[in-house]
């Protein structure tokens, strides 16, 4: 029973690492930009087509999908740790209406609102910068995440909240003493998975930008694909190198999402 577990284990890697390992061979395939070929392995491979992204404008995608996507997270983040701790520790009027109220936000679909948002960015002249995007992101995609920390913080003894007010510490010292080193494991996974989807956004951001200075990476590669021509060397090495900043952020955030699942709230 127990090699029966590790071979499917070792089938079902096979069958997930197949497309990557896919795409990074059809990334070195020189000779021409179709992915068909005979064998998985092409049988000219070269670095042609990472010198071509380089020489482009792709660096300048990746830079601007980082500062959105990085900037956008941290704001969410933040609103949501904020929030989170008012709706689960403190009393206050509208406080049982105020989560389903976000909660009803939430379901709403970006998509509908994107007109009512364009107009408004459109009045104040955040149009076509990476500044109203971050904003957008970064108040927008808050509303799950508060719910998700309130709940978190709802699972932390409220003892020691009283503990520490015995003590003598104030609200601001409890949080930040006390409740946010347990806070972290859910403040990484929430940055994390708010980055990845920021980072891969493309609906949102090819309404609101034009200038292809300032496209993200999901809408700058889009630039490589014409009416009667697309060029999927170029996309596959694009997809290749695109995806090595997130398993980055990834692999540094997951020491701190570590190290928070270790620490607790003992006194001295």
């Amino acid at each position: 029973g127990l090699w029966a577990i590790r071979i499917a284990l070792i089938v079902i890697c096979l069958v997930s690492l197949f497309p990557t390992l896919y795409v990074v061979m059809y990334s070195l395939k020189g000779g021409g930009n179709s992915l068909y070929s005979p064998t998985l392995i092409p049988q000219k491979l070269t670095l042609d087509n990472y010198a071509k992204l380089l020489s482009s404008q792709f660096p300048l995608w990746v830079r601007n999908s980082l500062i959105i996507g990085g900037f956008s997270a941290a704001i969410s983040v933040m609103l949501a740790t904020f929030a989170g701790y008012a709706f689960s520790r403190l009393n206050f009027a509208g406080r049982r209406y105020g989560i389903l109220i976000l909660l009803i936000i939430q379901m709403l679909p970006t998509v509908g609102s994107l007109v009512a948002i364009f107009r408004g960015f459109q009045l104040v002249g955040l149009l076509n910068t990476l500044t109203g995007l971050i904003l957008l992101f970064g108040f927008g995609g808050s509303a799950l995440a508060v719910w998700l920390m309130k709940n978190f913080m709802d699972s932390i003894p409220k003892e020691l909240d009283e503990a520490a007010s015995i003590d003598g510490a104030s609200n601001w010292q409890t949080f930040w003493r006390i409740l946010f080193p347990l806070l972290q494991p859910m403040l990484v996974a929430q940055f994390i998975f708010g980055f990845i989807g920021i980072y891969n956004e493309y609906i949102v951001t090819t309404v609101f930008l034009s200038d292809s200075k300032l496209y993200p990476l999901g809408v700058g590669v889009r630039l490589f694909a014409t009416q009667y021509n697309t060029n999927w060397t170029l996309f596959c090495a694009a997809a290749v190198l695109g995806s090595i900043p997130i398993m980055i952020v990834f692999f540094l955030a997951q020491r701190f999402l570590v190290e928070g699942l270790t620490k607790g709230a003992l006194k001295g």
